[in-house]
């Protein structure tokens, strides 16, 4: 056997080999489906650190960045000596402690804050059941028809009688499950706290090395892929990496001037659980389109429980502040990084936190702008192969869509 003959063979072999392969994978999705949830649930489960790592380095790159350029600037004014692997530690770090001292003050600020809520709200409790036992006496002495006050009653009635049978018959039979469920609860929270952890000293190695990472991606890509298609790919990335750090940074943003806003207005108004309320406020801002709602009902209930005018005033507080985010705070602070409207920012917040939960509520709107511009891209190249770049410029200047 000569050598092209041999050389033949070996590539007869491998594509064997590879149809193999790819025989196998596809028999075992389809046929061994919880086998391969379980590799992909393992292999999950191992590299969580590593995916809270690349998170936490994403959201500090940014200030570790702005940390270094600052103290390269006072090392070029007070040394000719350049040092850049300190400076590069010492951002990291500061990045680090940045992030713990946030953290820190958060849950200094908050958890006087909730304990005094809620043994306030223990407390309050059954003051409220009998306010609301006489204002149904008072409805019966008051004129009222009798059916009506009877009605209320019975509803009362049926309401406890299902809260002590719901006690009895599942509460308390089940309670060793319960326990154990906590328990669960618990361990999975150490976990998570665990991974956590690792996910800063990852995040530390990621960022301390971000630029030289960049540049290996960089050769990786070029090296597998044909000049124009590592063009593209890089050119993507570069506008993927704008979607998210713009609209995560930017929304961060102005999330806190929407929960600082708040403070201060219920500072003002002297209402009931004001830090509390704030915070609430301004987290639940971060989820567009429905975050104002999940933020406002919690907090609405909680100084419903206080003062119902207060609750009123709240509300309609709430309202406006949205409406001054949503038309004047957020277009100033965001701009139009996104590209895309109204419906389709409701169509990706809806598919995305199906999919993903409230993750995918927070970024499903940068992956489907992302999606939204690659598809773009294509519509906009098919029409220029076949020759209709006039109906792509009709399109662009009907509608000033924005080219990347």
């Amino acid at each position: 056997m000569n050598t092209d003959e041999k050389k033949q063979l070996y590539k007869i072999l491998i594509i064997l080999g590879a149809v193999a392969v790819l025989l196998s994978v596809i028999l075992t999705v389809f046929f061994r489906t919880d086998l391969v949830m379980k590799l992909i649930g393992r292999a999950m489960t191992v590299l969580e650190p590593f995916f809270w790592g690349i998170a936490i380095a994403y959201i500090l790159h940014p200030i570790s960045a702005s940390i270094g350029r600052f103290l390269t600037k006072i090392e070029r004014k007070i040394s000719k000596k350049q040092r850049p692997g300190l400076i590069r530690t010492i951002s990291v770090l500061g990045a680090i402690i940045f992030m713990f001292a946030v953290i820190t003050l958060l849950l200094l600020a908050l958890l006087p804050e909730l304990i005094s809520s809620i043994s306030s709200l223990i407390s309050q409790l059954p003051g409220a059941l009998r306010s609301f036992e006489e204002w149904v006496s008072s409805l019966d002495h008051g004129g009222t028809s009798h059916e009506v006050v009877t009605t209320i009653q019975a509803a009362v009635d049926t309401l406890g009688d299902k809260l002590q049978n719901y006690l009895q018959t599942d509460v308390l039979p089940n309670l060793e499950t319960l326990v154990t469920n906590v328990t669960s609860s618990f361990m999975g929270l150490l976990s998570v706290v665990k991974n956590i952890g690792l996910g800063c000293i990852i995040s530390a190695y990621i960022m301390g090395s971000w630029e030289k990472f960049i540049a290996q991606a960089g050769m990786i890509v070029y090296a597998l892929f044909p000049k124009k298609t590592a063009d593209w790919i890089r050119r993507e990335a570069k506008f993927t990496d704008r979607m998210f750090s713009g609209f995560i940074h930017g929304k961060v943003f102005d999330s806190l001037i929407v929960g600082l806003i708040c403070f201060v207005f219920c500072m003002i108004t002297k209402m009931p659980y004001a830090l509390l309320v704030s915070v609430i406020v301004g987290v639940t801002n971060i989820i567009p389109f429905f975050g104002p709602y999940l933020g406002a009902i919690p907090s609405a209930l909680l100084i419903l429980t206080v003062s119902p005018v207060k609750c009123l005033i709240f509300v309609v507080f709430i309202i406006l502040l949205q409406q001054f985010d949503g038309n004047y705070l957020g277009p100033a602070i965001l701009g139009d990084r996104l590209g895309i409207s109204g419906i389709w920012i409701l169509f990706s917040i809806l598919v995305f936190s199906s999919l993903w939960g409230i993750l995918g509520m927070l970024i499903g709107v940068p992956v489907f702008a992302v999606i939204y511009d690659l598809i773009s891209s294509l519509v906009a190249a098919g029409l220029r192969k076949r020759g209709q770049e006039k109906r792509l410029a009709r399109y662009e200047d009907t509608f000033h869509s924005e080219k990347k």
